[in-house]
């Protein structure tokens, strides 16, 4: 049984009130290879959205460019152009196409590179973009949020200054900061024989992107992912402890 996971850092449950109250229906993800590997993080959020009791619903769109930083992305245009997600191929109705009438956008969650927040040489560019990002999407109604990346697999010191830099972001900025590196960070040192990462120590392995999912799910919607069916290709025992170590870390985080 899994039990209470202290911090190493204050809290930043200041961020987290932004989310109270709202109702967030869509969401458009603004990354990298982080978001996109595995069939996509979008897609493992919404098979958990899909298994869960709580009825909720939810439309995502992702827009990531590989080993991309925030300063890649073109966000005023993703915003002012009214095409991204104007249709759809429609899984559930044999592929068709399908017009969308609703494309509006309730909140964008957004990443830097895995370095960038930490390097001596893109630090400060890291802390510009994200109030850039901030700035820019809450003129439009838009919720934004920060997501916290992980430490690599065989550098897990990282998780000392990913904390300090994502915090300081996070507390500056008041936005909401989902704590995916936290989950990252105690799973390891909790279940090292059960791989989060590829081979290359940084990209994540279905279990990894499947640990995010959870925690951006429980953080959004502030409810447990444990007794969720799990999803294809993941067993079904990892798949429970992956649910216990995202809800004890967003409990940790946000309490």
């Amino acid at each position: 049984m899994l039990t209470s996971m202290p911090m190493l850092a204050s809290s930043i449950a200041v961020s987290n009130k932004i989310l109270e109250g709202k109702n967030i229906e869509s969401i458009m993800y603004v990354g990298n290879s982080f978001f996109y590997y595995n069939n996509s993080l979008h897609n493992h959020v919404s098979s958990i959205i899909k298994n869960h009791t709580s009825n909720k619903t939810l439309r995502q769109r992702s827009i990531t460019i590989n080993g991309s930083s925030l300063s890649w992305h073109p966000l005023e245009a993703y915003l002012s152009n009214k095409n991204i997600g104007s249709f759809t191929i429609d899984t559930a109705n044999d592929n068709k196409y399908m017009q969308v009438k609703d494309t509006s956008i309730d909140a964008i969650i957004f990443m830097d590179c895995s370095l960038c927040p930490i390097h001596p040489k893109t630090k400060k560019e890291f802390h510009k973009n994200v109030a850039k990002y901030a700035k820019t999407i809450r003129s439009r109604g838009i919720e934004p949020i920060l997501f916290m990346s992980w430490p690599y697999k065989n550098k897990p010191s990282m998780i000392t200054q990913l904390r300090e830099e994502f915090f300081k972001a996070a507390n500056t900025n008041n936005i909401l900061l989902i704590p995916v590196g936290e989950a990252f960070y105690a799973f390891e040192r909790k279940y090292p024989e059960i791989n989060l990462y590829i081979d290359d120590f940084r990209h994540p392995s279905n279990e990894g992107t499947y640990l995010a999912a959870s925690v951006i799910f429980a953080s959004l919607f502030n409810l447990e992912v444990t007794g969720t069916k799990g999803m294809k290709g993941i067993d079904a025992d990892v798949a429970h402890k992956i649910h216990q170590m995202a809800d004890l870390t967003v409990k940790s985080f946000f309490n």
